[in-house]
């Protein structure tokens, strides 16, 4: 039973997720989304209580989509400078495949402390990933003059830079620069670990 609740949920995420990008979030319905998945009004309020509820399961879904990929790519380098450009380029590249969704985030989701929430289990994860790296290249001496006690404090001020530069490039409305990305990690990596 258990197994096929949760493929019912998935398909409505899924659903939804099409349904977000399409229309945004203010012009979809939960009533469009149960037509959508062949599913009645009364089965999506069963797994979820609002429709900022499916937006957050979509939004944690393309997260989770969008690390699996970052992690493939840092786990193939072997040296902490080549792993955090990995992980800088990737992230970044894979969010602006995914652009429409993170502007309908930014355009619709005007409630501060929904999207603080949000912000903060972004910046908390990303900031253990980013520490895991970190904490790594200290103890195989890639990265000195930076002490273990310190690392989180670092990984987290590298995090917001980095999320700002992403943030930056997603509301920009003119097209993004894939090349100027690589020089700018090129030379911001470089200098970060001597």
């Amino acid at each position: 039973m258990y197994q096929k609740e949760e493929i019912i949920k998935e398909e409505i995420i899924l659903q939804a997720q099409k349904l977000f990008k399409q229309f945004g979030l203010k012009k979809t319905t939960m009533d469009e989304i149960a037509v959508a998945c062949g599913k009645g009004k009364s089965t999506l309020y069963y797994y979820f209580k609002s429709k900022e509820e499916v937006f957050d399961a979509v939004i944690s879904k393309e997260l989770t989509s969008l690390r699996k990929v970052v992690n493939q790519e840092v786990v193939k380098q072997n040296k902490l400078k080549d792993k955090l450009q990995a992980y800088f380029i990737t992230f970044h590249q894979e969010t602006i495949h995914k652009i429409n969704l993170y502007r309908i985030l930014k355009q619709e989701i005007k409630v501060q402390l929904a999207s603080q929430s949000r912000f903060n289990n972004i910046l908390e994860f990303e900031t253990n990933y980013v520490n895991a790296l970190i904490d790594n290249g200290i103890d195989n001496g890639e990265l000195t003059g930076i002490e273990k006690d310190n690392s989180n404090w670092f990984s987290e001020l590298l995090v917001i830079a980095f999320l700002g530069i992403v943030k930056h490039s997603v509301s920009k409305d003119d097209e993004f620069d894939s090349n100027e990305l690589f020089k700018v990690a090129e030379v911001f990596i470089s200098r970060l670990i001597i």
